[in-house]
C-alpha cells in the first residue's frame, strides 16, 4: 500500500484485520492473567516482559543463540545473537526493540528475531539500550552507536561479518536505530549499510492526519499517551535533532532505508514524510504500509499474517543490502 492508498474520511474501524482483532483481545487476556499493566516502572516492565514471553514461545530453532553483554559508555549491554548456520562471517542485523523508551529488553522480539534470521540466512543482534526515567536522549543513540562500533571492529569474534551491518527497530528502537545512523554517519561513513525502521517514532507531529483520525484511543495508541512518551525521552533537549527524530535531518549520506508503517497507526504518517523527504533528497528507500493492522503488529507474527509478511520484507530488504549466504 502506497502513500497515495491512504484516503481521508475512511472508516477505520471497519478496515481493522480480525488477526489484528483477535491478537489484541488476546493480549489483553495474557496482561489480565499476568495482574495488569502494572503501577511502577518495575511492576510495569515486568509484567510486559511476561506477556511478550507468552508471544514468543514457538518459531524456529537456531544453530547458533548466545546471550552476551559488550562494553558500553554507560552499562555493559546485553545482547541475544542469532545464527540459523554456524558459519563464520554472516552479515548481521543488529536490532532494538519497541517500548517507548522505557520497556523491553533484548529478548523482547525473540520469536521474530529466529524468525527473521531462519528466512534471512544471516545473524541477527537483538541489542537493548538504556531506559526512560534512568536515561533520555541522547544516551540510547550513544550507547547503539558504540555498540555498532564495537561489532565493526570485533565482529569476527562472533562470526560475523564487521563490514556487513544493518541497524533497524520497532517504534522507539527504530527512532534509536535511525538516531544510530546519524550519529555514525560522520565519524564512520558507510559503516552502516542499511536502516529498518519498523512502525518508527521518526517525528514528534501531534498533528498529523493520521494522529488526528486514529490517537483517540481506539487503534492501540493515544494522542496524549505519545506526547507524554516523548517529552519524558526528550526533557529539555533539542527537538530538531535528528538523531531523535530522523524526518527533521539532513537525510544526505544515510544508507538505504526500509520503512514500514502499519496503516492503523496514529504515528503512520510520520513514516510516510519519511519517505517523502527521503525521495526529495535522492536517497535510496523502500515504503511499505501493511493493511487492517496497529501499532504493534510485528510483536504478533505468529498470529497475525502481517507481521510475518512484515518479516519477509525485511529478510528481502537484508539481501538486497548485505546479501545472504
Amino acid at each position: 500500500m502506497a502513500n497515495q492508498d491512504i484516503a481521508a474520511g475512511v472508516d477505520w474501524r471497519a478496515r481493522i484485520d480480525p488477526q489484528q482483532a483477535a491478537a489484541l483481545k488476546r493480549n489483553a487476556e495474557i496482561v489480565a492473567s499476568a495482574g495488569g499493566p502494572g503501577e511502577t516502572i518495575a511492576e510495569i516492565r515486568e509484567h510486559a516482559n511476561a506477556a511478550r514471553a507468552i508471544w514468543n514461545e514457538g518459531g524456529p530453532q537456531m544453530a547458533v543463540q548466545r546471550d552476551v553483554t559488550v562494553p558500553g559508555p554507560f552499562r555493559d549491554v546485553p545482547m541475544r545473537l542469532y545464527k540459523p548456520t554456524d558459519t563464520p562471517g554472516l552479515p548481521v542485523f543488529v536490532y532494538l526493540h519497541g517500548g517507548g523508551f522505557k520497556l523491553g529488553n533484548q529478548i523482547s522480539n525473540d520469536r521474530q528475531m529466529r524468525e527473521l534470521a531462519q528466512v534471512w540466512g544471516g545473524a541477527v543482534i537483538s541489542c537493548d539500550y538504556v531506559h526512560v526515567p534512568e536515561h533520555r536522549f541522547p544516551d540510547p543513540v550513544i550507547e547503539v552507536a558504540a555498540v555498532i562500533e564495537g561489532l565493526a571492529e570485533n565482529g569476527g569474534d562472533w562470526g560475523i561479518d564487521g563490514d556487513a551491518i544493518v541497524v533497524g527497530g520497532a517504534s522507539a528502537g527504530a527512532s534509536v536505530a535511525f538516531g544510530a545512523a546519524f550519529e555514525l554517519r560522520g565519524r564512520r561513513p558507510g559503516l552502516v549499510k542499511g536502516v529498518v525502521s519498523i512502525y518508527g517514532v521518526l517525528d514528534d507531529n501531534l498533528d498529523s492526519e493520521s494522529m488526528r483520525e486514529l490517537g483517540g484511543g481506539d487503534f492501540f495508541l493515544q494522542s496524549a499517551h505519545v506526547a507524554q512518551i516523548y517529552d519524558d525521552y526528550m526533557g529539555d533537549a533539542d527537538r530538531d535533532d535528528a538523531r531523535a527524530f530522523a524526518v527533521k535531518g539532513d537525510l544526505a549520506g544515510l544508507p538505504p532505508a526500509f520503512i514500514a508503517a502499519a496503516e492503523l497507526d496514529p504515528i503512520r504518517d510520520d513514516s510516510l514524510l519519511l519517505a517523502e523527504r527521503m525521495a526529495a533528497a535522492g536517497q535510496p528507500h523502500r515504503l511499505k504500509v501493511y493493511p487492517g493492522v496497529m501499532h504493534t503488529f510485528f510483536v504478533h507474527s505468529n498470529a497475525i499474517d502481517q507481521g510475518k509478511i512484515c518479516i519477509g520484507d525485511i529478510a528481502d530488504f537484508l539481501r538486497e543490502t548485505v546479501g545472504a549466504p
